[in-house]
């Protein structure tokens, strides 16, 4: 009786990000290849109504040899205190940082390409901490993180400090029929990044007093999505970083933050809310993407942008597929632009 009311109560998913490009760009040569970017294993269980458990492991390239290692992505487990009656909820372990994981859900194509705080590393998308939820009745939901500033990939601690995040999530069209899938996010992080503050240990100078506030990580993110009915999201996604540069190594003098941000907008035409209901232009979506990155705000034309459009079909509930263009471009006289041509495809149970 034990095992069959365990075995009820776990749930196992997978997912599988696999695709081929070819480069496009002059001199590439048409340089083209398969590669799996992702395989995600989900273990969800529940020890009681008010404790689920999640287990979520992922692939990751070594160097140790031509291949892949399976790493702990998320592992962490909920309590649903009866008193919160569904309102409250704390969260310990290794868990998804709130706001990346979010934007996931409203770009909706994580298999193609990350959103543009996590593919150009802004913030980890999973760390080792605890968390406090506080539901907002129908309107959605706010949480406060105490993480320890790592990232999944590398979770040592270097140092005492904890990164403090703050999150919200709101519907504001909850009670309308054709707008409800909508969402406005927000977040306000706060921390050090993930390095030894003894003296000599990160510059030169042995007699610099290391202070945390020179090493500092702060990023103040919004992004939303209107979601029309079945037929047309539009969607924004904003993320201003401050990192601390820490000391010079030769005279320990402080250095000035550096400064970054990284802005993205997105949209998806559904044929399904288009078409007759027998036509196989149903399962198939028009996407474009437009992200713009300027790794420091105070230096003249260092940014790039990336330009992805494509089609998209989901014929069923397990599988979807995309032939997309990418190109990105760069704001230095003399750079080249890259031009990339992909079919991304997602397997999932």
């Amino acid at each position: 009786m034990v095992s069959s009311a365990f075995a009820a109560d776990t749930k196992v998913k997978g997912r599988l990000y696999a695709n081929w490009n070819m480069d496009l760009t002059d001199g590439a040569e048409s340089a083209n290849r398969f590669n799996i970017k992702t395989a995600y294993v989900t273990v969800k269980a529940k020890l009681s109504i008010y404790t689920p458990v999640r287990i979520t492991t992922d692939i990751k390239d070594t160097s140790a040899f031509d291949g892949y290692s399976i790493i702990l992505k998320y592992g962490y487990i909920d309590w649903k205190p009866e008193f919160g009656h569904g309102n409250l909820k704390a969260r310990f372990g290794l868990q998804p940082t709130l706001f990346i994981d979010n934007m996931n859900k409203l770009w909706g194509r994580r298999y193609l390409e990350k959103t543009v705080g996590d593919v150009n590393k802004f913030l980890t998308t999973s760390d080792l901490g605890a968390s406090a939820f506080v539901k907002l009745g129908k309107t959605g939901y706010a949480a406060l993180q105490i993480l320890n500033g790592t990232k999944y990939t590398k979770v040592e601690e270097l140092n005492k400090n904890k990164d403090i995040g703050l999150f919200a999530l709101l519907k504001p069209f909850a009670n309308n029929e054709n707008l409800k899938r909508s969402r406005l996010l927000g977040q306000a992080y706060f921390g050090t990044q993930n390095v030894s503050l003894m003296p000599g240990v990160d510059v030169t100078a042995d007699s610099t007093d290391m202070k945390a506030s020179q090493f500092k990580h702060q990023i103040i993110s919004f992004g939303g999505m209107l979601g029309y009915s079945n037929k047309l999201d539009v969607g924004f996604d904003a993320n201003f970083m401050t990192k601390g540069t820490g000391y010079n190594d030769t005279t320990g003098v402080a250095l000035d933050d550096l400064k970054s941000s990284g802005i993205s907008l997105f949209g998806t035409l559904y044929f399904e809310g288009l078409t007759e209901s027998d036509s196989f232009a149903r399962t198939l979506n028009l996407f474009g993407r437009f992200d713009m990155l300027d790794e420091n705000t105070d230096l003249a034309n260092d940014g790039k942008s990336l330009f992805i459009v494509g089609l998209e079909c989901n014929p069923t509930k397990g599988f979807k597929a995309s032939l997309n263009l990418r190109t990105t471009s760069y704001e230095l006289d003399g750079k080249d632009s890259e031009s990339e041509l992909f079919i991304n495809t997602l397997f999932k149970f």
